[in-house]
C-alpha cells in the first residue's frame, strides 16, 4: 500500500497536486482560524475528490469546528462517505490498523489542548495495542518535533512533541507513526535504530507558504 501523506494545509490544500494512489492521509490543521463551517466543507470538497482509493484525516489545534460542535461535523461528514474521519478512533484498511488523534500539548488557547502530565498519558492510553499506522496532529517527544526556522508566535525552542505518545511508541512499535504540527520538522526518520518510522507529514513552512522540501511524503507499507 502507497501512503500520499500530508498535513498542515492550512487552506492552501487547493495549491497541491498530489500523485493519486492507495490511500491518502491529513494529519491535521487544514483549517485557518478554525471557526469557519466554509472552510471545512472547502477542504472536505476538495479532499473528496483526491484520485486515492482510501482517504483518511483528523483534526489538529487550527480546526476548532471539530471540538466545539462534534455533532455538526458528524452530520457534515454524512455526506462524504469516502472519507474516514477519525478522532480517537480506529479503521481496519486491507488488513493494515489505523488510529487517528488530534490531541497537542496546549498552546496559545488552540483546540484540542493537553494540559499536564495526566492528560497527555491517558490520551495515549486509549490507542489499540494492534495500530499498524498511528495519525496524530503532533509529534512524538524526541521525534520531528523541533522548530528549526525562527517564527513570531512565542514558541519555546527545543522539543516540543508529547513524551507520554514517544512512551506508547516505544513500548507498542507500530509500523509507521504520521503527524506534522511543527511546520519547519517535516521529514522522515527511518533507521539506524528506528523501529518505527516517524513522518513528518506538514506541507507548510513556519511562514505557512509551501517552502518546505516537498509538497506532500509517499511512503509504501
Amino acid at each position: 500500500m502507497k501512503i500520499t501523506c500530508i498535513s498542515d494545509t492550512h487552506t492552501k490544500h487547493s495549491e497541491l497536486e498530489l500523485p493519486g494512489g492507495d490511500l491518502l492521509i491529513h494529519s491535521g490543521d487544514f483549517m485557518g482560524s478554525g471557526y469557519g463551517l466554509d472552510d471545512a466543507v472547502d477542504f472536505l470538497n476538495w479532499f473528496e475528490i483526491q484520485d486515492y482509493t482510501h482517504k483518511i484525516f483528523i483534526a489538529g489545534n487550527h480546526d476548532r469546528i471539530f471540538e466545539d460542535n462534534p455533532e455538526g461535523m458528524e452530520l457534515v461528514l454524512g455526506a462524504y462517505p469516502t472519507i474516514t474521519y477519525l478522532q480517537d478512533s480506529s479503521c481496519t484498511i486491507d488488513g493494515i490498523n489505523f488510529y487517528g488523534s488530534p490531541w497537542t500539548p496546549e498552546f496559545c488557547g488552540w483546540a484540542f489542548p493537553i494540559h499536564n502530565d495526566y492528560e497527555d498519558t491517558e490520551h495515549w492510553r486509549k490507542i489499540p495495542e494492534d495500530t499498524d499506522v498511528l495519525i496524530t496532529h503532533g509529534p512524538a517527544y524526541g521525534k520531528l518535533d523541533e522548530i528549526t526556522t525562527p517564527i513570531s508566535l512565542g514558541a519555546n525552542p527545543g522539543h516540543l512533541g508529547s513524551k507520554a505518545l514517544r512512551l506508547w511508541i516505544d513500548e507498542h512499535n507500530p509500523k509507521v507513526h504520521i503527524c506534522g504540527h511543527i511546520h519547519s520538522a517535516q521529514g522522515v526518520l527511518d533507521g539506524y535504530g528506528e523501529v518505527t518510522t516517524h513522518i513528518n507529514a506538514a506541507c507548510l513552512g513556519e511562514d505557512y507558504k509551501y517552502s518546505n522540501a516537498n509538497k506532500y511524503i509517499e511512503w509504501e507499507l
